[in-house]
């Protein structure tokens, strides 16, 4: 993602590897095999039952992204099947840091030589604003989360919807890409949509607003690429998605408001505010230099989507609380908070003003990072992630 790779970035590659292993190893490690009020355990009984009886595939069958990957590398590598899981854990989360560190390297060019390097781990790290868990002692319920440690699929989502997303900001500005950056788009969009499709259902309808104001504005957006990259093998597999999901079952889909949300906490509006904090900040500061930005208004358009989901849809019948819509919310903050990470240190400009910039940094964003180092120490340490 960059042109040249020097001394310096193979130097600055190697530590980020190295950090992202030493912090992130003993999470997915005891969330996995130590921890069982996690999602790890359903996925892994799953996957055990397929493997023991293929003909259980039915129970993996709507949704085989992370699924699929632990049992090829339970086949290849001879593995157990939580030891599978954590070294696809790690790997995703490797790839993860390194498409942060490489986006960073090449769309923000002022900083520090170890910017590049913490802010994928801060960005990995972050975690809503939460101060009402002084009052309800919640510090998940109720917020719209960045980053989720009992979950495997929404951490397995987040390095291909980082690509998709990057590759959608440069078709919106009319950046013609090769054929590779289209292959890998799709295979991204594809690969993403398969281990849950909370993100490309957000990103769909906000693609296509975006393209349309470009489009009647007579502004260069690249619609081909749009188009096969992204739309087409989305909506191929979410079709198929939805007929495996509830094509033969009488749940659906329902218009619900707060229903899944307010059954686990209260203090919803705040904590809808403290979860998105940052972004919001930022956005108001710098609000002229956000119109211009393609990355973020695709962004906060895909997290309006998202969290309309999150807040308002719901599945029918005895699946009403499981929240699988809420995890569109989830995925989309993570973007938009990236989006704003990567926006907010492009405003530091050493020639103007930064004590805007300065307050900002210690109001805004800082106190995601100290929530974020409280919530994973909460998480290694709890059997419990709420």
């Amino acid at each position: 993602m960059i042109n040249t790779i020097n001394k310096t970035t193979v130097i600055q590659v190697v530590l980020l590897l190295l950090l992202t292993t030493g912090i992130f190893l003993p999470l997915h490690l005891t969330q996995i095999a130590f921890h069982d009020i996690t999602d790890y355990r359903t996925y892994i009984v799953l996957i055990r039952n397929v493997i023991n009886d293929p003909s259980g595939w039915s129970e993996i069958a709507n949704l085989p992204g992370w699924p699929l990957m632990v049992m090829a590398a339970t086949r290849l590598f001879q593995f157990p099947i939580w030891k599978a899981a954590l070294f696809i854990q790690m790997g995703i989360q490797s790839l993860l840091a390194l498409i942060l560190f490489f986006s960073f390297k090449r769309n923000v060019l002022v900083g520090a030589k170890w910017l590049p390097i913490a802010l994928p781990l801060a960005i990995m790290l972050a975690a809503p604003v939460f101060l009402i868990a002084l009052e309800d002692n919640l510090y998940y319920f109720g917020y719209v989360g960045i980053n989720s440690n009992h979950n495997p699929t929404i951490i397995a989502l987040k390095p291909f919807v980082m690509l998709v997303f990057f590759f959608a900001c440069a078709a919106l500005r009319g950046q013609k890409q090769p054929l590779l950056h289209s292959l890998i788009c799709a295979g991204s969009v594809v690969t993403s949509t398969l281990i849950k499709p909370s993100y490309i259902i957000c990103l769909l309808p906000a693609v296509g607003i975006i393209s349309l104001i470009r489009l009647f504005s007579n502004k260069d957006t690249d619609l081909r690429f749009i188009l096969f990259s992204v739309s087409l093998p989305a909506i191929l597999v979410l079709f198929y998605e939805y007929l495996s999901t509830y094509g033969a079952d009488d749940i659906g889909i329902i218009f619900s408001p707060l229903t899944v949300m307010r059954n686990s906490s209260g203090w919803l509006l705040a904590k809808f505010i403290l979860s998105a904090w940052f972004p919001l900040l930022a956005s108001a500061v710098y609000i002229k230099e956000l119109r211009s930005s393609i990355c973020m208004l695709l962004a906060w358009l895909t997290f309006i989507f998202g969290a309309g989901y999150t807040y308002l849809v719901a599945e029918g019948g005895w699946r009403i609380f499981h929240g699988n819509f809420t995890w569109s919310g989830e995925i989309t903050l993570f973007v938009l908070f990236t989006a704003t990470t990567f926006f907010f240190f492009k405003q530091r400009d050493p020639a103007s003003s930064q004590k805007e910039w300065a307050v900002l940094l210690l109001a805004g964003f800082i106190p995601h990072i100290i929530c974020g180092l409280i919530y994973f120490s909460y998480c290694l340490m709890n059997n419990r992630y709420f």
